[in-house]
């Protein structure tokens, strides 16, 4: 306990390190200029600070729902249940809840959606006081359904609460939050746990919601104006959603690579705990450190993709000088690690491969803000979920099937195979994209 100290504080000072350079901006002569902080946008920092409590909450809520569901049928299937239970809602939810999304107030969907996460959280609470595994499913299907509305709504409003420069700042510093509050969780969910009991944990959750749905009442958002139009039929809005993505080179890019990434991470899901639980045998321990040291690589990720950013504006040039590159490298990465018999350098491996991963998801979430409108981002976004969800939905199945019949060195390459296959092919086919773009704008104006 007294070596953890030391730790704890050095890497308190690290995070408050991340926050206060989030004010400076490095000029090419070298000097470090202060630049207005996204945290003096009263927007911005109450959203921020509702995400940072239900974070929190939902990430300790994770860690104690597998142990509780585990102990209610100690079976592999449950604990599997669970995650088809939060995964697959996502996948269907977000077909439809795009174009409502673009319809509706999004702070009026934010609040709402926060309130049914409380309510069905205590609801939750109370399925696992009857042991019923049954009601605690449906009523993680139905949060996840709730979800899947308030994720789209809250990435299609950061755009109009921060400036058009500052949305990869944004992205950045939601992504840093995300890996703060999973390594965190991660590192103290059991021991808390243990300590106190699952019920306090669920209820810290379903409170966290209604902390979070009053931070973003607080907040003094006027939706864009948009043109009045005519309102097509619901799944003519949906169509169009889909139609805005394929004629943006942009996003196609971002679709097919993000498909393969979590295509890939259905797959890592798996190899990951047999790596720990049967190659280097270092069990639940093993397991909670993984994850920990995942979310610190996120974090340095995140800091690292902010860092650069803030020398040059975003642009398409992000697409071929981190985007494909990180997903390659990520890739590589992984097969790297899984040939790894060592704990030690698996770790190390495991670290800088998701230092890269994080560069993909910055770049992919900045791109839906950037290269969307505001009447059709909630679609844009939605869309993307679902492909998402069914790129991991096809992959997790497939590869509980036929995994255990395939080496986990081998399983490795297989991962490096589809991230690299599918940068060498989307990134060239985006290159003649937007060149063709370039020359029908230059024929245009001449």
């Amino acid at each position: 306990m007294k070596k953890m100290v030391p730790a704890c504080r050095d890497f308190a000072l690290l995070l408050v390190f991340l926050f206060l350079i989030d004010d400076y901006k490095i000029k090419e002569g070298g000097c470090a200029v202060k630049e207005p902080s996204l945290f003096h946008n009263r927007n911005f920092t109450l959203l921020y600070l509702g995400q940072l409590v239900s974070l929190f909450g939902d990430w300790f809520r994770g860690v104690v729902m597998i142990v509780i569901l585990y102990e209610l049928h100690p079976s592999a299937a449950t604990v599997g249940g669970m995650f088809i239970a939060t995964i697959l809602p996502t996948l269907f939810g977000s077909i439809f809840v795009g174009p409502f999304v673009d319809r509706w107030n999004k702070k009026r969907i934010m609040i709402w959606s926060n309130l049914l996460r409380f309510v069905l959280t205590l609801m939750i609470v109370y399925g696992v006081y009857l042991q019923n595994i049954w009601l605690i499913y449906a009523l993680i299907v139905a949060s996840s359904l709730v979800s899947a509305a308030f994720q789209p709504a809250r990435t299609a409003m950061v755009p109009e609460i921060v400036e058009e420069k500052q949305i990869i700042k944004a992205t950045s510093s939601f992504a840093i939050l995300n890996s703060i509050t999973m390594v965190v969780a991660s590192a103290l969910g059991g021991f808390v746990a243990d300590w106190v009991g699952p019920y306090p944990i669920m209820y810290f959750d379903a409170f966290s919601y209604l902390f979070a749905a009053v931070c973003i009442v607080l907040m003094r958002y006027h939706p864009q104006p948009t043109e009045v139009k005519v309102r097509p039929p619901y799944w003519q809005q949906v169509r169009e959603g889909y139609d805005y993505v394929r004629a943006t080179p942009q996003l196609v890019a971002v679709f097919w690579i993000t498909a393969a990434r979590d295509f890939v991470l259905g797959y890592v899901y798996i190899l990951f705990a047999i790596f720990i639980l049967e190659v280097v045998q270092t069990g639940n321990t093993g397991m909670g450190i993984g994850y920990s040291m995942t979310a610190v690589a996120y974090l340095i990720g995140a800091w690292l993709i902010k860092w650069y950013f803030k020398k040059k504006p975003f642009d398409e040039s992000a697409f071929f000088k981190i985007f494909f590159p990180c997903h390659i490298i990520y890739g590589v990465g992984l097969g790297v690690m899984f040939s790894m018999t060592g704990w030690y350098w698996f770790l190390v491996a495991l670290v800088v491969t998701y230092i890269f991963s994080q560069g993909v998801n910055i770049i992919a979430e900045t791109s839906l803000m950037t290269y969307s409108r505001a009447d059709n981002r909630g679609r844009v976004v939605a869309s993307w979920l679902t492909a998402s969800r069914l790129a991991y939905a096809i992959s997790l199945p497939l590869f509980s099937v036929i995994g255990v019949y395939i080496p986990t060195h081998i399983g490795g390459y297989i991962l490096t195979g589809v991230c690299v296959i599918s940068a060498l092919l989307v990134s060239p086919w985006l290159k003649a994209a937007l060149g063709d773009r370039a020359k029908e704008k230059s024929t245009m104006h001449a």
